[in-house]
């Protein structure tokens, strides 16, 4: 297997960053691994901070158990992050699409 090809895997499938660390391009490698984990840690901690007041409200009895009160009490949790989530969301993206055009790119060359 080409090492571009082992390079695209690694950055596509398991982590952005990674094929550019396997390729010993350093730099960009440790920037869009950090980058990447830095949204995934946000996204992350937003989520459980959800979670954790909704599962809060239902074990004290104040929402029913009732799918319909569930998500609209979820929309109420995450509407003041919406849009910083969003934009985690857009930067891990990003970070993935340029790990994997980069490591095949930078792949291709050696």
């Amino acid at each position: 297997m080409k090492k571009s090809t082992k390079a695209v895997l690694l950055s596509g499938l398991v982590f952005p960053g990674l094929g550019h660390l396997y390729l010993k391009h350093w730099m960009a490698g440790i920037l869009l691994s950090g980058v990447a984990a830095a949204a995934t840690y946000y996204i992350g901690s937003v989520v459980m901070d959800t979670a954790s007041v909704v599962v809060e409200k239902i074990q004290s009895g104040g929402v029913p158990v009732d799918t319909d009160t569930i998500t609209a009490l979820v929309a109420q949790q995450t509407s003041g992050s919406e849009q910083a989530t969003n934009l985690a969301k857009t930067v891990w993206l990003a970070c993935w699409v340029i790990g994997i055009v980069g490591s095949w790119w930078q792949g291709r060359a050696t």
